[in-house]
């Protein structure tokens, strides 16, 4: 870990600096946004979400467990990489594997890949067919594009579809409308080797347009106190977004490029009889993206959206490469009727190709996989009387490789004291669909010499006959608004799984190939394990005068497995949901005067019991100060308290964990 800035990187910032400073100033240009002095709870209540009901609607009044990390959010965090804001999420577990890797859950179920949580980018669904999740270090993103996430906590398949089990995340690009005029950002700092991003946003007639790209590179963590991990990567993106708007129609247009490459410290089991070994080559990424939207609104309020995108996902990691191609078309209708129905319905088809060519560690037979989903949903939201809101609806999908799947919900709000204080109740289904990996996959994870010297290998198997995960969920939740100023958000929910994966052993074989001759003894993956779960996610928000504001947020979550008898995997008795028991978190932003802003983060994360993974509280801190109407300076600190600390070592995962170290930035933002 280095210790101070790279010469060159300092002589850039400092050259950049003058010129920057040095530049005149438009008229009325400010280089920090006044956003902080305006965020009192009367602005956040302005806030209109889509991502629960897929239709605008205030976060107050939808019933489920929302949260939303707004653009202010997001500057005052100084983060600059996606994966990382989702730590400004209540409730949610954010554990770092190593430098380019994560696990990340909302309600427990933490893992590379974050199989339960569905993944949005305006409206674009991320989701890896051939993994199942997503990886996160392929989500690039210039978070100054970025005018909000939303997440839903708890399942969203009746308005999503399969996948969207624990959680689904929309990440809400802003309108190119809203980004004209010109940014830069630079920075560097004691892990970040270096960072540049540059918008440019315009206009001509009704059409609004930007372009924007984005260069990262980010050094290695620590694999112990005295060693440095191998761990580096680099990432560029670029991309941009046309918006067209005239009378009652909108067209959006929008695409990017994402390309990168890093050293992930994958496992690798290259030859039977000799040890697995971490492998330190590079793993390359290269995706691709274009997505169209046209909205028509009629007079009475009545919305049509057809949304299409195309994607092409090519990830090379050493010997393994895959490509996925996604071609996507959906299409929504929302309406009333009457005055008491508020009905949104839809359907949609997707068109999925996989392949993945592997080797000896890791392979798919057959490698090449095409699926073909479709689906319509329908959800009606009953207002009977003024206070009281039943929400009915639900999703029919149909995938080629699993079947036929229904996900429907049941919600009530109740408006106890209007504008006050909403109690609601819910009660939904959600569905894993099986992924690549679960019906297809070869892993050989470890190898040794066993007696006589006759090499052993043991493997992971899929099985084509694995069925999708299934969940039912209750949750209740309220809300609580103390005039403009103070607002309290408390949710509990209980759940309860079935056919959850377990690895169920199978007879030794011997094999012949590849050389040498080896014994390998496997476990084909199952649908032996359910599991219960229950919890409580508490968040507040207190802005005690229009410069100050306070967040805090607690949850608690607990797992209870139940192992099918004629299961064989005792491993699966001691799940845990791979969560802590409980965590919490507290952020302040304090405007000091006109041209500075300090905002502080507190982090506590309990352990995780089964990887022995010990609790920890992390510190991280943030200096923005006006230097001139145009330039800011912005400088952070992460992981304050320690040197480092480990946030995952989950044995069964792929890649090798390492130590999350203390970091320092400092970067420059210039706006006009």
């Amino acid at each position: 870990m280095k210790s101070t800035l790279p010469a060159k990187v300092a002589t850039r910032l400092l050259l950049a600096l003058g010129l920057l400073s040095a530049s005149p100033a438009p008229g009325g240009a400010q280089a920090m946004p006044q956003d902080l002095a305006r965020a009192t709870l009367e602005d956040l209540l302005k806030i209109r979400i889509t991502s629960a009901s897929r239709k605008e609607e205030r976060p107050d009044d939808v019933p489920a467990a929302v949260s939303v990390i707004t653009e202010d959010d997001i500057r005052r965090s100084g983060i600059t990489t996606v994966p990382e804001l989702f730590r400004l999420v209540p409730g949610m577990t954010v554990s770092q594997i190593n430098s380019n890797n994560w696990a990340i859950s909302v309600r427990g179920f933490g893992n590379l890949t974050s199989n339960k949580i569905l993944v949005l980018v305006d409206g674009r669904s991320i989701y890896n067919r051939a993994f199942s999740g997503e990886f996160w270090n392929s989500l690039d993103l210039l978070v100054e594009d970025i005018d909000r996430i939303e997440v839903v906590h708890g399942p969203g398949g009746a308005m999503w579809g399969a996948n969207a089990v624990n959680g689904v995340i929309n990440i809400i690009t802003k309108s190119a409308a809203d980004t004209k005029g010109a940014l830069v950002r630079i920075g560097a700092g004691t892990r970040d080797d270096g960072q540049a991003a540059a918008r440019y946003g315009g206009s001509i007639g009704n059409l609004a347009y930007r372009v924007s790209s984005q260069w990262s590179t980010f050094g290695g963590s620590s694999i112990d106190s005295g060693t440095a991990a191998p761990d580096g990567w680099n990432s560029f993106t670029t991309g941009f977004r046309a918006d067209w708007t005239r009378d009652a129609d909108t067209v959006t247009m929008e695409g990017g490029l994402v390309t990168g490459d890093a050293h992930a410290m994958w496992r690798r089991v290259f030859t039977p009889g000799v040890a697995a070994a971490v492998a330190n080559g590079a793993s390359f990424t290269r995706n691709g993206t274009l997505l169209g939207r046209w909205t028509h609104t009629r007079s009475n309020g009545a919305a049509l959206k057809v949304q299409s995108f195309f994607d092409r996902r090519r990830r090379d990691d050493l010997d393994v490469s895959e490509l996925e191609v996604i071609a996507d078309l959906d299409v929504q209708y929302h309406t009333t009727l009457g005055s008491r129905h508020d009905v949104v319905l839809g359907g949609g088809h997707r068109h999925n190709d996989t392949r993945l060519d592997g080797s000896y560690t890791f392979s798919l037979n057959p490698p090449a996989a095409k699926s073909l989903i479709s689906n319509a949903f329908l959800e009606d939201a009953i207002a009977i009387g003024n206070r009281v809101h039943v929400t009915l609806g639900g999703k029919v999908e149909h995938d080629s490789v699993s079947g036929w799947g229904l996900v429907p919900n049941a919600r009530l709000m109740w408006s106890v004291v209007p504008s006050s204080q909403n109690l609601w109740v819910a009660v939904s289904r959600a569905l894993r669909t099986p992924s690549g990996s679960d019906v297809a996959v070869t892993i050989h994870y470890a190898t040794f010499t066993g007696a006589q010297g006759v090499p052993i290998v043991l493997a992971f198997l899929g099985n084509p006959n694995f069925q999708s995960e299934r969940f039912v969920d209750s949750e209740v939740g309220y809300r609580l608004n103390l005039g403009v100023s103070t607002a309290v958000d408390v949710t509990a929910f209980r759940g309860q799984y079935s056919g959850l994966l377990t690895h169920e052993p199978v007879a030794p074989v011997f094999e012949s190939t590849p050389f040498p001759p080896h014994l390998l003894i496997a476990s084909k993956y199952a649908n032996l394990l359910d599991a219960d779960t229950a919890g409580v996610e508490i968040a507040a928000h207190w802005t005690p005068f229009g410069t100050w504001r306070i967040d805090g947020s607690y949850s608690a979550f607990h797992l209870t497995p139940h192992l099918d008898p004629a299961s064989k995997d005792p491993a699966a008795v001691t799940f845990d949901g791979g969560a802590p028991a409980a965590q919490y978190q507290v952020h302040t932003s304090v405007r000091l005067g006109p041209k500075a802003e300090v905002t502080t983060g507190l982090y506590h994360v309990g352990p995780l019991l089964k990887t022995n993974v010990p609790a920890y509280t992390r510190a991280d801190a943030r200096l923005e100060f006006a230097a001139t109407k145009q330039l800011s300076v912005v400088a952070t600190g992460r992981n304050l308290l320690e040197r480092t600390h480990r946030e995952n070592a989950d044995p069964t995962n792929p890649l090798r964990s390492t130590l999350v170290p203390r970091t320092g930035s400092v970067r420059l933002v210039w706006r006009f």
